[in-house]
């Protein structure tokens, strides 16, 4: 695999015109793009991956589909290509809604969501990098949060989410 090169941001969310690459440390004042995704269904529970055991961040952790931006993508074409890679889902752009975007440390989130009800055995896992999904509650991430199995985005990002699942599954319910 390519080493993965990045657009590097200012604390603005302006291009720099400066990039890096996958692995190094993102310079002082500077930020990358990545992308959360969240597939969420009409019984408003939430797809999560568990990482596989041997990719470096988090192995065997559970989280969101999601990665980072390589140089030239948008926030959009990241989530699109994260979701094809990880899970096998070709999403349209229309597909998916945008529940936020964050600044994090080092980083700028646009966090997706993407409503659909295919089966969890459905979905084409890139084995590299997930050995699993699951569709889970809101209870029940935050039960796996507690329990250290799911990734800790943060309490407002889970309220945030909590919310948006609360939206989505009362228009499911009309």
């Amino acid at each position: 695999m390519a080493c993965e090169t990045w657009d590097l941001y200012d604390g603005h969310g302006m291009l720099t015109g400066r990039t890096m690459r996958r692995g190094e440390s993102v310079p002082r004042g500077l930020y990358h793009l990545g992308v959360h995704i969240w597939p969420i269904n009409s019984r408003g529970e939430f797809l999560i991956q568990q990482r596989s055991p041997t990719v470096q961040w988090k192995p065997n952790m559970w989280a969101c589909t999601g990665g980072c931006a390589l140089a030239g993508e948008d926030s959009l074409a990241a989530a699109r290509r994260e979701l094809r890679e990880e899970i096998g889902y070709d999403a349209r752009e229309d597909e998916l809604h945008v529940v936020a975007h964050l600044r994090r440390t080092n980083a700028f989130c646009g966090v997706y969501a993407l409503h659909t009800d295919r089966a969890a055995e459905e979905f084409v896992l890139q084995k590299e990098e997930v050995s699993a999904v699951k569709w889970c509650s809101m209870q029940e991430l935050s039960r796996m949060v507690a329990r250290n199995q799911l990734y800790n985005y943060g309490e407002s990002y889970f309220r945030m989410l909590r919310r948006y699942g609360n939206e989505m599954a009362a228009q499911f319910a009309e």
